[in-house]
């Protein structure tokens, strides 16, 4: 089984889109903001049950923050 990534970029320009702050999704995602701001950072490879919360407090599905990987 390969690994799966994220587009943490692409989950940061949807909560601008969306004009949230880190702060609000932070409380709709059931996630501290520190976690949030990390992950948009790049400083962590978050698990697919916390974008999975991003994801859905963003109203969106997990399969569009997947980086796909095959060549």
């Amino acid at each position: 089984m390969s690994n799966v990534y994220y587009d943490t970029a692409k989950i940061k320009l949807e909560r601008a889109r969306q004009g949230k702050s880190i702060a609000q999704l932070a409380e709709e995602a059931n996630l501290s903001p520190k976690t949030l701001i990390r992950i948009e950072h790049s400083k962590v490879i978050p698990r697919p049950q916390t974008v999975g919360k991003i994801a859905a407090a963003l109203g969106k599905d997990i399969e569009e923050f997947i980086i796909n990987t095959k060549l």
